[in-house]
């Protein structure tokens, strides 16, 4: 993605407007993604302590989208505007040069991006229950594709 400036990187806009008010805006809008993902996360060990699996699966949705988001946040200075898993981890394919990485993961676990997608919607408006094992296996799934996110920090 290019910004209308003709930039196609955060970085590049860093270098240029060092002490520019608007890098400080985006990246204030980069941390609050990122401080926003790691609230869900927290949120999302309470409620399957407290054993209500339907809003810890949402929780980890919300802890996934916003971490994609944030980390093509910090390449582009944008993210795209959905909420589709699938969407979001091909970007993050797209955006760090990573897409045979990306459709591995795509093809190893369709099932637990499936449920994470699923929980978006039925976690709010319908009586879709999820089994502990499907919340922990969604977690422990979030868990490792932050912790590939994190490795290109």
């Amino acid at each position: 993605m290019t910004l209308s400036c003709g930039y196609d990187k955060l970085g590049d806009l860093v270098s240029i407007f060092k002490s520019c008010d608007i890098i400080k805006i985006l990246m204030a809008k980069a941390d609050f993604l990122k401080k926003r993902a790691e609230e869900f996360l927290k949120t999302a060990d309470y409620h399957l302590r407290e054993k209500i699996y339907s809003l810890a699966a949402f929780d980890l949705e919300q802890t996934l989208q916003l971490y994609l988001k944030y980390y093509i946040f910090l390449k582009l200075a944008d993210f795209p505007k959905t909420h589709d898993l699938i969407e979001l981890l091909k970007g993050i394919g797209r955006v760090y040069k990573k897409e045979t990485a990306i459709e591995k993961i795509l093809k190893e676990k369709p099932n637990l991006i499936s449920d994470l997608n699923q929980a978006y919607l039925t976690s709010r408006y319908l009586p879709v229950e999820f089994s502990k094992q499907q919340v922990e296996n969604m977690k422990e799934f979030v868990k490792e594709i932050i912790k590939f996110l994190k490795s290109y920090e």
